[in-house]
């Protein structure tokens, strides 16, 4: 949670120096001299009221982007990157909102602050509901991911693992306690056979099954170089974590759990890898 909350405050420091660029690129020179131009290569600067943009999914044919600063959602169109919807009516409830999911039917989104979570539309962009209360147990939920049967959520402050019904959005179960191993649960990812917990506090990995959500393994060995997981992804053959305070990528056998290799070292210019 604490290296979130840094990268969201890095996020908020690199808009301020481009605006603070770009006006200064704007800004007339004193005493009657010409404009002042400074050079920005490469930069694109949209103005779609991108704040603090924590975390992204496309479904193939839309692109969700969450903005934690600015307690909205952006849709853009995943193959001609034009602005859709902007969603930041108060009635959907987003509040830092910090992890998205889309399975191209819905479109999760898990309110850090709001210990909520809320459905979207992934057709209309329209809200369908906003899931909130005891029972889910959420507790500053980071992380979230949809294989279009079940949505997981993982809960930062909580460890743990609520699973939800991706048709209903009805309560499922809550996986937690200490043979589960969640601490600090960041990331998580579901291929819809395998569901994958990366613990930034325990420095492991927690194996869940997609179809009951029972403990299938905890990966926590030094070979695999685990250092501050911060973000996990599987495609089903291939399970990838991002390690952020190792500055490597570690792969796993998604069949197995087994280490498959670690990358690190100068030539992949790791810094930071939170996503």
């Amino acid at each position: 949670m604490r290296r979130r909350f840094l990268r969201l405050m890095a996020a908020f420091a690199l808009c301020s120096a481009v605006a603070g660029l770009v006006a200064g690129a704007a800004a007339p020179g004193r005493s009657g001299a010409a404009p002042r131009t400074t050079a920005l290569p490469k930069l694109k600067v949209f103005g779609w009221g991108f704040s603090g943009p924590e975390s992204i999914s496309s479904d193939g044919t839309h692109l969700w982007v969450a903005n934690s600063g600015g307690n909205s959602v952006i849709e853009l169109s995943a193959s001609t990157r034009a602005l859709v919807h902007m969603i930041s009516r108060a009635a959907d409830g987003l509040d830092l909102p910090d992890a998205i999911s889309s399975d191209g039917t819905h479109v999760w989104v898990a309110n850090e602050l709001g210990d909520s979570v809320t459905e979207l539309s992934a057709t209309t962009g329209a809200l369908v509901q906003v899931l909130s209360g005891s029972s889910y147990d959420f507790d500053h939920p980071g992380a979230i991911s949809s294989d279009g049967t079940h949505v997981w959520v993982a809960n930062g402050a909580g460890d743990s693992v609520t699973e939800l019904d991706a048709t209903t959005g009805a309560l499922v179960k809550v996986d937690s306690g200490s043979k589960f191993h969640f601490d600090d649960p960041g990331a998580i990812s579901s291929d819809g056979t395998h569901v994958w917990v990366a613990n930034g506090g325990g420095d492991s990995v927690t194996e869940l099954g997609a179809t009951t959500g029972a403990l299938v393994r905890v990966l926590s060995a030094s070979s695999y170089d685990f250092d501050d997981p911060g973000a996990v992804d599987s495609d089903g053959t291939h399970v990838w974590v991002a390690n952020g305070a190792g500055d490597s990528v570690t792969e796993l056998d998604a069949t197995t759990g087994a280490l498959a290799q670690v990358d690190s070292g100068s030539s992949y210019d790791f810094d930071d890898p939170g996503a």
